[in-house]
């Protein structure tokens, strides 16, 4: 199992990061935006997601995320 850090953009939500435990990249592409979708208040196109760094899933891996 694989921690992903991935980025969304598109139409009826903000970019956002997501964070997803997934066995492989199809997946957590997948689970990433499933997350999006039950996340959101309304009707949202997701246009765009990058994988922006995947680590393997082991104690103390994590991310730090910066605030804006």
């Amino acid at each position: 199992m694989f921690l992903y850090k991935l980025e969304a953009s598109g139409q009826g939500f903000p970019p956002s990061q997501v964070i997803v435990v997934a066995a492989d990249e199809e997946a957590a592409f997948l689970a990433a935006d499933a997350l999006l979708e039950k996340n959101a208040l309304g009707f949202i196109e997701v246009e765009q997601i990058a994988l922006v760094e995947k680590k393997r899933l082991e104690a103390s891996n994590g991310y730090v995320l910066e605030l804006k």
